[in-house]
């Protein structure tokens, strides 16, 4: 008897030997894989639009993503205009596409988008739901626990009700490592006394605010933008009132400007990476990139310029 009860719960959790047909899932984004890999498990095949490395700032679509999106059971965003190019994807679909976009999810309540009104910010992001809104809402993990992993799972069971057991285990196993997680990139933040910093471009509102950091400043209003002479002038006054010894870069955007401003102040740059990447095992899971980041802010933190 206690052989058939288990055999019966490995076949519902689908832990069975015989797999069943893989849920085709794509998104706009790759740190979305990340969190869809989790919550699917082997059940889902998720795939990109933008590729890992690439700013979703400045892709443009080819017919190839055209082919990805109708393949898929569903598409997965971010909303907010971070990627309002897919807007005009979907609309040149063949058919009409079952859409999750994540700003609208209950309880995420997304920070504002300070440059929301910018003409610059409008004319390049008209996505979608969610516009208006800050769009990095997943680099805070209580917020993917509570609003995202929530939205993501409903859309799952509804695209494979045979899952539902199975993607239920999932979204409870995920919540308790992001509780962990929350914990650990705590610890790490603790290291330093100093919670002010500089980054390259405005995409660490929701870690600040859930970790308690301050933004001093940003070197990139825009992604790809120079900042003019008076800006650099402020930020590295504003820097060295603040003691700050390192500008947050990132991988997917050109470093050169921040170098050279970080030099004006005596400073230099450490890599924080919003996206991910699979190719480098300390940012290929979901948990392995926050605590990659929570290090290089922990890292720049506890350096100081007097």
């Amino acid at each position: 008897m206690a052989l058939t009860c288990l055999a019966a719960m490995i076949t519902v959790l689908g832990w069975g030997a015989e797999k069943p047909p893989q849920l085709q899932v794509l998104t706009s984004v790759y740190p979305l894989v990340l969190i869809v890999q989790e919550l699917g498990g082997e059940r889902v095949a998720v795939d990109t639009l933008v590729a890992p490395g690439a700013s979703p700032h400045t892709f443009e679509p080819v017919p190839s993503d055209m082919a990805k999106l109708v393949q898929s059971r569903f598409f997965i965003r971010v909303g907010g205009g971070l990627d309002g190019w897919s807007d005009k994807l979907l609309g040149a679909a063949p058919r009409a596409l079952d859409t999750v976009t994540l700003l609208g999810a209950r309880n995420l309540n997304p920070l504002g988008d300070r440059h929301a009104s910018g003409s610059r910010h409008a004319d390049h992001h008209t996505a979608s739901e969610g516009k208006g809104s800050d769009p990095h809402f997943w680099l805070d993990p209580i917020r993917v626990r509570d609003a995202v992993n929530p939205l993501v799972t409903e859309h799952l069971i509804r695209a494979d009700p045979a899952g539902r057991v199975y993607y239920e285990h999932r979204i409870r196993e995920f919540g308790e490592k992001l509780t962990a997680l929350d914990a650990a990139i705590r610890l790490e933040i603790a290291k330093s006394r100093r919670r002010q910093y500089v980054a390259f471009h405005n995409t660490w509102r929701y870690f600040a605010e859930r970790y308690g950091l301050e933004e001093v400043a940003v070197v990139q209003e825009y992604a790809g933008e120079e900042p003019t002479p008076r800006k650099v002038a402020d930020l590295v006054r504003n820097a060295r009132a603040a003691g700050i010894a390192k500008i947050m870069v990132e991988p997917q955007l050109n470093p050169r400007i921040a170098r050279t401003i970080a030099t004006e102040f005596g400073g230099g740059t450490v890599m924080a990476d919003p996206l991910g990447d699979p190719a480098d095992p300390a940012r290929s899971t979901y948990e392995k990139l926050m605590m990659f980041n929570a290090k290089a802010f922990a890292q720049s933190l506890k350096e100081h310029v007097p």
